[in-house]
């Protein structure tokens, strides 16, 4: 595997990291919003390797941090709360994807002079919906929604 399609699938990897975090920010500004306790953001699955504490928020990343991220807060949270804060990450996703798209499209002289800064908005604006799209369908069966299994 030679050439571009390693330069770009090594500038998917790279812009997975920061798609991850935006997403999972965007959850967590809600979670601080409607809850009272701390709020912690992960990257990736299991024990944090370090963390870094702003406020209420807590942010740490672990060693397996390619396998997505979480946002955790209270228990307690209503349910309808709860909902809120979880659509919050996907919303957080695609206005990342309309906006790097958009940058992507619109920058002028980008093919020519910056092809590799261009690709990388273009990429990251794919993980960043393609990540908010699997979180929609995820997050179908906790919502309670009914798919054609359900309905037989």
């Amino acid at each position: 595997m030679d050439g571009p399609l390693l330069q770009i699938l090594v500038v998917a990897f790279v812009a997975s990291i920061p798609a991850t975090l935006v997403h999972e920010l965007g959850r967590a500004v809600a979670a601080l919003a409607l809850t009272r306790g701390r709020v912690c953001v992960l990257l990736g699955t299991g024990r944090p390797l370090f963390s870094v504490r702003i406020g209420r928020l807590l942010i740490g990343a672990t060693a397996r941090w390619l396998w997505g991220g979480e946002c955790l807060h209270a228990p307690t949270t209503s349910r309808r709360r709860t909902t809120a804060i979880m659509l919050t990450g996907p919303l957080a996703g695609d206005l990342c994807f309309l906006a790097a798209g958009a940058a992507a499209i619109t920058w002028n002289g980008g093919a020519l002079n910056h092809t590799w800064l261009q690709l990388a908005l273009f990429v990251f604006a794919l993980v960043a919906l393609v990540r908010s799209s699997m979180d929609l369908v995820a997050a179908r069966g906790h919502l309670g929604g009914r798919g054609p299994a359900a309905a037989r």
